[in-house]
């Protein structure tokens, strides 16, 4: 009898201690968590913070779960083309984000492209970014916002929408709608907007290129 008490108190001790260990379990996501993007500075491999944690722009993610998604539910960034600071895998959609990762869209960054078959959001939103050309080519559609000074420069649109919004200082040095199926240039009053170049003669607004007038929209 005295045998079976001690192996039950036994039993207990160990019961509580696995209890008390799985309560103490540190998720390796903790260590990701972040605010701006200099709280991901510390680990020295050119993170971002994006929706609370420290990610590697286009790469993998160290704390990702194993069925390919964040602890949060959504998409793991290894999921994303390289060139995407943010993405939809589903949707096959693609945000490009100067602000989060200047690397992307420096001058030294070479021309910035649209992942083929993706449709792309393209913010040039730091100055002097997306100067060495944008190619939208092969990509489904593409919204471009040159809102940085001296931003956008040879924004070639493919036959997807395209939508280019130049609000930055000195912004839009040349921007050709090839064979868009709705091509919409606006340009502010403090955009270059030089050699805007419509896809057809009446879609030209004199100040940037429209789809709404007959024949300038297209799309299926």
């Amino acid at each position: 009898m005295k045998a079976k008490l001690i192996v039950a108190w036994l039993s207990l001790i160990a019961l509580a201690l696995v209890v008390a260990g799985s309560c103490s379990i540190k998720h390796a996501s903790d260590q990701y968590e972040c605010e701006t993007n200099q709280d991901c500075a510390e680990f020295g491999d050119g993170r971002v913070c994006a929706d609370g944690l420290c990610v590697v722009p286009g790469g993998n993610m160290k704390d990702a779960a194993v069925d390919g998604k964040k602890p949060d539910g959504q998409p793991d960034a290894s999921q994303c083309p390289a060139t995407c600071t943010q993405c939809n895998p589903e949707k096959k959609e693609c945000t490009i984000d100067c602000n989060q990762n200047p690397n992307l869209c420096g001058t030294t960054a070479g021309q910035m492209k649209c992942p083929t078959g993706w449709s792309c959001i393209i913010k040039c939103n730091t100055s002097s970014s997306c100067r060495n050309g944008i190619d939208c080519l092969t990509a489904t559609g593409c919204q471009v916002d040159c809102s940085g000074s001296f931003s956008c420069r040879n924004i070639t649109c493919g036959a997807g929408p395209c939508d280019v919004n130049c609000t930055g200082s000195n912004s839009c040095s040349g921007v050709s709608c090839g064979s868009s199926c709705a091509c919409d240039v606006e340009c502010g009053v403090n955009a270059n907007c030089f050699n805007v170049i419509c896809s057809k003669p009446m879609c030209d607004t004199g100040a940037g290129c429209s789809s709404q007038p007959v024949g300038c929209e297209f799309c299926p």
